[in-house]
């Protein structure tokens, strides 16, 4: 079992904390510290652009090829673990969905016809 960390019982120093929170929400701050330049970009020249961009698309394949085989190898943990149906068993629901289908198409087909003498008499052709 995992033990639980206790709760910090909020103290002093907690609500002084709080309250310097609700403090600067209330209040619009002042930028305290100048903010870091970033370093200028060099050129890049015509090989070296290339010679990247080469670098990248390896890069970019690579990162797709390795999820792909993971996602392989767990698809083969997961057939192992599926109980697949004796012949029996499939024919069995196989004469079931054919016995099943007949029997639909033929309730839907009395009802059309029904339907269809309804609706002349009631139009009266």
């Amino acid at each position: 079992m995992r033990k639980l960390k206790p709760k910090k019982k909020s103290g002093p120093a907690e609500a002084g904390d709080k309250a310097a929170e609700k403090a600067e929400k209330e209040s619009p701050a002042l930028p305290t510290a100048a903010k870091e330049e970033k370093p200028a970009v060099k050129k890049k020249t015509a090989p070296e652009a290339g010679q990247e961009s080469l670098v990248s698309a390896w890069v970019q394949k690579l990162q797709f090829i390795n999820p792909t085989k993971l996602f392989l190898r767990d698809v083969k943990m997961e057939m192992k673990k599926v109980t697949w149906p004796t012949r029996k068993e499939t024919l069995a629901a196989t004469a079931m969905v054919i016995i099943l289908s007949v029997l639909v198409a033929f309730f839907l087909g009395i009802l059309d016809v029904a339907l269809a003498k309804l609706v002349s008499t009631v139009l009266g052709r």
